[in-house]
């Protein structure tokens, strides 16, 4: 039965990292694209 909670907590616990770099990563590229579109209308420095 303990073995079982500590999966579960392992299971969460990468879940909520997996979660978190993906949230991260797409804000990143949002930056990114948002970067491009606006040095494509001619607001970049």
């Amino acid at each position: 039965m303990q073995g079982q909670g500590q999966q579960t907590w392992w299971k969460r616990l990468a879940w909520m990292a997996g979660l978190w770099l993906a949230s991260v990563a797409t804000l990143g590229l949002a930056a990114w694209a948002m970067r491009l579109l606006m040095r494509a209308a001619g607001m970049g420095s």
